[in-house]
């Protein structure tokens, strides 16, 4: 049974068999959208002789939402030490976290005024550990913490366990830390403040070869950590690991004995939790509650049109096929659906089979692991339209999609997507999920949009462009 789901009394999700549309309140347009889509064939929406029809349908009833819509970056910010990665807000959205990775610290904003942020202080874990490099952050419900992971000089040869530090924000101190995997990489908490999800990648780099690292060699199995806060009370933590099994994992995973986790995202009910596998091209779906890895579902490959020659002029007529390999991961905001961003990371691990590292593309996914909306060369056209396509990272996955995150924005759910090498963040309504409709970008005022946030109780997401540095605030209006 095929059924709208309401937010805002829109159609949220729908799923993609049999031939009944139901919902229990809806407004006349959207009923009008519904309509039309129950007069299809059975199972229409996943025939490809019908998808694009009904795809039409959706876009022209977002497109008609969003014809006065305007995507603009209303403010950016230059880092006092020229370092920015991953960013996390307080519940008021008036105070903004930053981590500087290699500085082993983050520093902590007041945003409140977009045209006048001020730098309100740092918090340094170098004297935890002198190689601290911090990864990410996530800030507690209550606004009074920052949970900040970071890695302890971790490589091929030494296999240091990394830790989370809890830090004060009012007094700018490191209260507690626990003790989690080895090279932490991403950070997650449920909405209620109860659990921290954490991927110790353990990337087993090699200092003497570039800090390279042969996928061939690696020994050591990255993890996931989850730490149980008591009542949310995070000076009460309790720690366990949970193993990556991927013996049994097809269609695509290509390295099973390392899975090398590096991105999570939690389901606004706080669930679920998607933890993407990026070297392995999969995704491993936690279930929160059960405290287990409930499913682990390799990605395969897209194939699409792309320009994969560099030299100055921009064509997307080359036939491309690529593994996803996908980096930021984020969940549509009914749940039942999950966005990756396929960036792509092989490097000299890539194989000499033709096939690509990275899809230079986003995908919707069931939490089952069904393919529902592939973007194809979507990312790289749109960016190319303006003038910011990277024709030299042409034979090199082009954009470069990096990151996603997702947010209300006046009722509509909107989807942000960070364009790493085009300098660019394209925002998509996703209503409807396994239809995701483009609404704009705006360029980065940095290079290389890292980590892409939506501020809370704020319409705005931030960007921290990590080459160079800078915070940079895109507002969505009309």
């Amino acid at each position: 049974m095929k059924k709208a789901f309401l937010y805002g009394g829109m159609i949220a999700s729908v799923l993609w068999t049999g031939n009944d549309v139901s919902a229990e309140t809806i407004d006349k347009d959207a009923q009008k959208v519904v309509n039309k889509i129950d007069t299809l064939p059975k199972g229409s929406i996943s025939n490809p002789a019908y998808r694009g029809k009904v795809e039409q349908m959706v876009t022209d009833f977002i497109g008609k939402k969003h014809k006065d819509t305007k995507v603009n970056r209303i403010a950016s910010f230059q880092m006092p030490n020229g370092k920015a990665e991953i960013t996390a807000s307080t519940p008021d959205g008036n105070t903004l976290v930053v981590t500087e990775a290699d500085l082993g610290q983050i520093q902590i904003l007041s945003i409140a005024d977009l045209e006048n942020i001020k730098v309100l202080g740092n918090v340094s874990f170098k004297e935890i550990h002198s190689e601290a490099e911090v990864t990410s952050v996530t800030v507690t419900p209550d606004g009074k913490y920052a949970l900040a992971a970071f890695r302890t000089g971790d490589n091929l040869y030494y296999a240091n366990k990394g830790q989370v530090a809890v830090v004060d924000l009012a007094a700018q101190r490191v209260v507690k830390t626990y003790e989690v995997g080895v090279g932490p990489d991403s950070v997650a908490l449920t909405a209620d403040g109860r659990t921290l999800i954490i991927c110790n990648e353990d990337e087993e780099n090699d200092p003497n070869d570039e800090n390279e690292v042969n996928m061939k060699k690696t020994k050591r199995p990255g993890s996931i950590s989850m730490i149980t806060f008591p009542d949310g009370d995070v000076m009460r933590g309790e720690h366990i690991e949970l193993p990556i099994h991927m013996s049994n994992i097809s269609n695509g995973a290509i390295y099973k004995h390392d899975p090398q986790p590096e991105y999570v995202a939690i389901s606004a009910k706080g669930d679920k939790a998607a933890v993407t596998l990026q070297e392995n091209n999969a995704v491993a779906i936690v279930n929160i509650v059960e405290k287990r890895i409930e499913n682990i579902f390799g990605l395969g490959i897209t194939t699409h049109k792309a320009d994969l020659k560099k030299g100055g002029t921009v064509s997307f007529q080359d036939e491309m096929t690529a593994r996803l390999e996908p980096d930021g991961v984020t969940w549509d905001p009914s749940g039942r659906f999950l966005i990756t961003a396929n960036e792509g990371d092989l490097g000299k691990n890539e194989f000499k089979d033709g096939v690509k590292s990275g899809g230079r593309n986003i995908s919707v996914w069931s939490q089952a692991g069904s393919l529902v909306y592939d973007s194809m060369n979507l990312i790289d056209e749109k960016v190319a339209a303006v003038g910011l396509y990277p024709d030299s990272r042409s034979e090199n996955r082009g954009s470069e999609v990096e990151n996603v995150a997702t947010g209300m924005i006046k009722g509509n759910p909107i989807l942000a997507v960070a364009a790493e090498r085009a300098n660019a963040v394209l925002f998509f309504d996703i209503t409807i999920p396994m239809f995701p409709v483009y609404i704009g970008l705006a360029p980065s005022a940095g290079a290389a949009p890292e980590g892409i946030h939506k501020v809370n109780s704020r319409d705005v997401f931030v960007s921290a462009d990590e080459a160079d540095g800078v915070l940079s605030f895109y507002r969505i209006s009309k």
